[in-house]
């Protein structure tokens, strides 16, 4: 089977209004938010892009898309992000929000290969898709790969009023994969952004103690 070509893609145009401030900027473990989504997305990649509307987001030494209909939603980024995807020849898009810090090179593993799985030779036009989850109520469609079949399914959906990223998720061939959920965790606020920067603090140290 021949590897799909895939595009990374970092959803940051969101508002932040929760944290009350840009969240790609923000450091966990001393490291923009930003440039840990970037950085863990592109051995896996052909190209990263940073998907916003706002011109002062940072990039983190991506190519910045913007939204091609702002403002709507998760939906809309994903819709941008497969439409970068598709003009670059790629099969799909890896999509990542950009607040999930915790995130790591093995959880990104596991998704491409239940994508590879689930997309054998031949079927990348599919509209197919895996997402990071932890059992029945738990569905992370902002830590998932997105075929480029589910381009025009996004479309659809966004024509029709629904900015959700789980309604394409529940639209197309979509494939939970466990084990990745527990660092697909979303600062939100200023109580997550502190917890996510006390868990990566304790890794560290333990890291550390480990090495002594």
């Amino acid at each position: 089977m021949t590897a799909p070509r895939l595009l990374g893609a970092v959803l940051a145009g969101g508002r932040s209004t929760r944290l009350g401030r840009d969240k790609a900027a923000e450091t966990v473990g001393g490291v923009r938010m930003i440039d840990r989504a970037t950085v863990l997305l592109r051995p896996h990649c052909t190209e990263v892009v940073v998907v916003s509307s706002r011109s002062d987001t940072p990039t983190g030494g991506a190519r910045r898309v913007a939204d091609l209909r702002p403002p709507c939603g998760p939906l809309g980024g994903i819709e941008s992000a497969l439409h970068s995807a598709t003009e670059g020849g790629c099969d799909a898009a890896i999509v990542v929000a950009v607040d999930l810090p915790l995130l790591a090179g093995d959880g990104v593993a596991r998704l491409i290969e239940a994508f590879e799985e689930l997309c054998p030779e031949g079927a990348a036009g599919r509209p197919l898709a895996v997402a990071a989850s932890r059992g029945a109520d738990h569905l992370e469609p902002l830590c998932a790969i997105y075929s480029a079949g589910c381009l025009p399914v996004a479309t659809r959906l966004l024509d029709e009023g629904d900015r959700a990223a789980r309604a394409l998720f529940a639209a197309v061939d979509g494939c939970r994969v466990e084990g990745v959920a527990d660092t697909a965790t979303n600062v939100n606020d200023a109580a997550a952004l502190a917890a996510a920067r006390a868990r990566v603090g304790r890794a560290a140290l333990g890291r550390s103690d480990a090495a002594r």
